[in-house]
């Protein structure tokens, strides 16, 4: 299993439906169980209540918008944001503390070695780790507001890019290795791109 599936799967276990909607200002009462309607304004106004909440499920169904959302859809919604930087609001709500690195994670996390070309794009002046890692978030971040691209494949690119940052940030990599690495990831979303429309 991957780090970014377990911080997912953490921030679900751990956040209530009722008491997010609740705290995003929804009319509802947070008991854990009682299937409720509310009103939602995903969709635009809302004059009378479309969507339902399902304590057991720990989700809720909108008629209107014709969707149904867990806590992190629910929140990549409604701040318009992306699937990480949803996952980042839940923990930092939830106060937790960083997920460490697991010897389960998937070794397909691992970034791949850079080739020359690679080398030769980033030993161009001006291209610093700061520039490489947000160029790729930014490429990163379109590609998951487009979905387009499946979930198991968004979930491996953003799981090598934590970890690519993790060991930078952690002084386990001098800058230059992580720049190389990004390099690498995004040469690999790339190939994976191209295989998935050939």
């Amino acid at each position: 299993m991957n780090r970014l599936k377990r911080r997912a799967d953490r921030v679900t276990e751990l956040t209530r439906m009722g008491k997010l909607l609740a705290e995003y200002g929804y009319f509802v009462h947070d008991d854990g169980h009682r299937e409720q309607q509310f009103a939602c304004d995903l969709h635009g106004p809302d004059n009378k209540p479309s969507a339902r909440l399902y304590g057991m499920t720990n989700s809720f169904h909108c008629f209107a918008c014709a969707k149904s959302r867990d806590v992190i859809e629910f929140v990549r919604d409604k701040e318009q944001i992306g699937f990480k930087d949803a996952i980042e609001i839940l923990e930092r709500r939830l106060d937790l503390p960083v997920l460490a690195w697991s010897d389960e994670d998937d070794e397909n996390g691992e970034p791949v070695d850079t080739t020359a070309k690679e080398i030769d794009e980033l030993s161009n002046p001006g291209v610093t780790y700061d520039d490489s890692k947000l160029r790729l978030q930014t490429f990163l971040d379109g590609l998951t507001e487009d979905r387009d691209t499946t979930a198991q494949d968004l979930l491996k690119f953003w799981e090598v890019f934590d970890r690519i940052d993790y060991h930078v940030h952690n002084d386990h990599w001098d800058e230059t290795k992580g720049t190389m690495a990004m390099g690498a990831l995004r040469e690999q979303v790339m190939e994976r791109l191209k295989e998935v429309s050939d």
